[in-house]
């Protein structure tokens, strides 16, 4: 597994190699001064809805920040005891200063998502203050009742945890001293967010490869190709002990065909005579599927044939472009019992991405799946 990490001007792209293809890739903007994923900042109350049970966060910049009800301190706090939740109303007002984590950077007409619920990440653990809950990464297998017993020992108050993938293989004193690590952290960011005027920046987050590692083992890349110094002191210690820098000519390699892989992106991708057609608006993303004339016995074995292949392209781009939020696809007239076959193999892709949750055909005839947000779609960048 390779990480190749290419800058320009006013973008900078991390990609995951495996076999000599791309399957992962992210992208951050270099220029932009609005709030970005990860960012904590003290925020300032602009409005309270209490009808759209929300509230708007002035940032400092940009556009202000959205806090749903459910994303208060109290309110977790209510859900965690099994209590109503409150009314927005109840847990701020107008003018207050809040301390917030941006979720979700602002895209276009849309502002940022906010939380008051804010995540610390390192290397083994993802620190929670007011969570009042832990878990276990669904892909580590072992260890985890001893892991959840870990923090039954040692969270105090609302103090909750997510243990990675990787906290399955050190010693407690390694979890241990990483959790105190964390909780200084966040005594230091309580602290200064004390003596700050709202709206201001607290701490902001440490670019693409803390938000890659948050998404992806980086611990099991074994060697990095990057245009950059600083690409490559951010990216280089969150990888294996092993792992080493490609040779310039392979580094070159490498970059080249990152390059040509992202400036290459259209809109429409052949799959032989097929096409499959993506479009990505600020609602949704549409994708079509189209033989191209094709023909592979009857009509309904052809468009059956055609929508598989789709499948596994349609899975792939979404990886590779980062494409997030609402998915619906115009998959090609089948039998019902074709659909309920292409549901069970779309459904298969949910194993090898995490962030992906598929539901199924609507009455009309399309096919709806929903991908977590991790920031921006590399549509924005190139």
């Amino acid at each position: 597994m390779r990480l190749i990490v290419l800058e320009r001007n006013q973008w900078r792209a991390a990609a995951i190699e495996i076999n000599n293809e791309f399957t992962d890739i992210w992208a951050e903007t270099l220029t932009n001064r609005k709030p970005s994923q990860g960012d904590i900042i003290l925020g300032k109350v602009s409005s309270v809805l209490d009808g759209k049970n929300a509230a708007f966060i002035s940032l400092g910049s940009g556009k202000p920040g959205l806090l749903n009800g459910e994303e208060f301190v109290l309110a977790q706090g209510k859900k965690t005891a099994g209590e109503p939740l409150p009314a927005v109303s109840e847990c701020v007002q107008e003018g207050q200063a809040i301390l917030v984590q941006v979720k979700h950077p602002g895209v276009d007409r849309k502002g940022p998502i906010v939380t008051e619920l804010i995540k610390l990440t390192l290397d083994h653990l993802v620190y929670m203050p007011y969570a009042g809950y832990s878990a276990v990464s669904k892909q580590l297998t072992t260890n985890r009742e001893e892991l959840l017993q870990f923090a039954d020992k040692y969270c105090i108050e609302q103090e909750g945890v997510i243990f990675r993938t990787s906290a399955g293989y050190i010693k407690e004193e390694a979890l241990l001293a990483e959790l105190q690590s964390h909780r200084k952290e966040w005594l230091r960011i309580l602290e200064q967010s004390s003596t700050q005027r709202a709206p201001s920046m607290v701490k902001k987050n440490s670019g693409l490869g803390e938000e890659v590692s948050k998404l992806y083992p980086l611990h099991r890349v074994s060697s990095l190709a990057a245009n950059s110094s600083e690409a490559v002191s951010s990216f280089f210690p969150l990888l294996s002990k092993n792992a080493t820098l490609m040779e310039l000519n392979e580094k070159k390699k490498k970059l080249d065909k990152l390059e040509d892989t992202i400036l290459n992106m259209k809109k429409t991708i052949k799959m032989g005579k097929a096409n499959l057609h993506i479009e990505e608006t600020h609602a949704l993303t549409a994708i079509d599927v189209d033989t191209g004339g094709v023909k592979l016995g009857t009509k309904n074995e052809t468009h059956f044939e055609v929508n598989r292949l789709a499948v596994d392209e349609i899975a792939k781009q979404l990886r590779l472009r980062n494409i997030s939020g609402l998915i619906v696809v115009d998959f090609l007239r089948v039998e019902k019992e074709e659909q309920q076959n292409l549901h069970a193999l779309m459904k298969s892709k949910e194993e090898t991405d995490k962030r992906l949750k598929v539901g199924g055909f609507t009455k009309l005839g399309l096919f709806e799946m929903q991908r977590k947000k991790s920031g921006l779609p590399l549509s924005r960048f190139v």
